[in-house]
């Protein structure tokens, strides 16, 4: 098995985990008018398969308002909270997400689905809402695309995320044609539901176009991105789910420079970003340095930032030189060092296995 396909499974240790798997999170609810003189709510069931009750933790939170309740699940029962919440948490008019907090015992007891609805004088439109488990979210050097609709004119489209981490985002819209018609970065703050309505114009500020693509580039932190796409003329909604990919990288990573002699040591062949082999750092008196070296077109500056930074490890200057001097307690361990890598507007990650000598 070639290293890049095992460094998820052997050398995450020493990568920090957000959250456990007892978090579930439903990424937008909300209660308030909707189009075409409609209201919209969301339903949330949860199902538990156990043969016992169940008590999970139910939090939803907006750009104001943070609010938790306690639900009882009976055993191999169905709990379903309808227009959860305006009922649930006395927020009758806003948007935001919805955190299931479930026991560790019960993580993978309870089946979490949500809906949401648009009910009108002439029936009802609805949508299902993705439940993700915070550990499935996308994290640093994940790219998620959001597809809008083929027809700009007869669709409307509105997207957001819910940020599990504090979270950085890369964000850009890509036309049909592969071209870039915008681009901006925005941070967001641990456990935040953001929502950008019709946000091809209000967001990027340009003319939404056929067949855009918004693409979501995570340069830190960990996040759930999902989009919905309203007929303008019956407001019927379809969800859209963030696409979780991995980009070509267009910044060109050669590789590390292990004594800082101009000489690079270890290579990034293939150029996705991830070095083909792994750097060995010794935890003596005496700190390991070594040098990012990436090449861009028309030989424009690049700017590392340490992504996750672990212990006693610094970037030192606009070279993309670092300093490490692990401690004795990880020797024998492996771990990740994951790098951003900035060149005009255009951010990537990279990604480098080490070993502790």
């Amino acid at each position: 098995m070639r290293l890049k396909q095992i460094i998820t499974a052997g050398t995450i240790a020493l990568m920090p985990l957000v959250a456990g798997a007892a978090s579930i999170i439903v990424p937008v609810a909300g209660s308030g008018p909707g189009s075409n003189n409609s209201l919209w709510q969301s339903e949330l069931t949860l199902h538990n398969t156990s043969a016992s009750v169940v008590k999970v933790g139910v939090t939803f939170r907006d750009r104001t308002t943070t609010k938790t309740e306690e639900v009882t699940i009976p055993a191999r029962g169905t709990v379903s909270l309808h227009d959860v919440v305006a009922t649930t948490f006395a927020r009758p008019s806003t948007t935001g997400g919805i955190e299931v907090t479930v026991p560790d015992a019960s993580a993978q007891k309870i089946a979490v689905s949500s809906r949401i609805l648009n009910v009108s004088p002439t029936g009802e439109f609805g949508q299902d809402v993705d439940a993700v488990r915070t550990e499935e979210a996308p994290v640093t050097g994940d790219l998620s695309i959001l597809q809008t609709p083929s027809s700009a004119s007869a669709y409307r489209f509105n997207f957001g995320l819910y940020a599990v981490a504090a979270t950085s985002v890369r964000w850009e819209l890509i036309r049909a044609d592969g071209t870039v018609a915008a681009s901006r970065s925005v941070n967001y703050a641990e456990a935040s539901q953001t929502q950008y309505n019709n946000g091809v114009s209000t967001f990027f500020n340009v003319e939404a176009k056929d067949n855009d693509s918004i693409h979501a580039l995570i340069t830190e932190g960990r996040a759930i991105f999902y989009g919905s796409a309203v007929n303008n003329a019956t407001g019927d909604p379809s969800y859209v789910r963030g696409v979780r990919t991995r980009e070509d990288i267009r910044l060109s990573f050669i590789g590390i420079d292990i004594n800082e002699d101009g000489v690079v040591d270890l290579f990034d062949a293939d150029h996705d970003g991830v070095v083909d082999q792994p750097l060995d750092l010794y935890t003596s008196l005496f700190p390991n340095y070594f040098r990012l070296v990436s090449n861009t077109d028309g030989g424009l500056a690049v700017t590392y930032h340490l992504v996750d930074a672990p212990r006693d490890a610094e970037l030192l200057d606009a070279n993309g030189t670092v300093v490490w001097a692990p401690g004795g307690d990880v020797k024998g361990q492996s771990g990740v060092l994951k790098v951003s890598a900035t060149s005009g507007y255009e951010t990537t990650i990279l990604t480098i296995p080490v070993r502790f000598r």
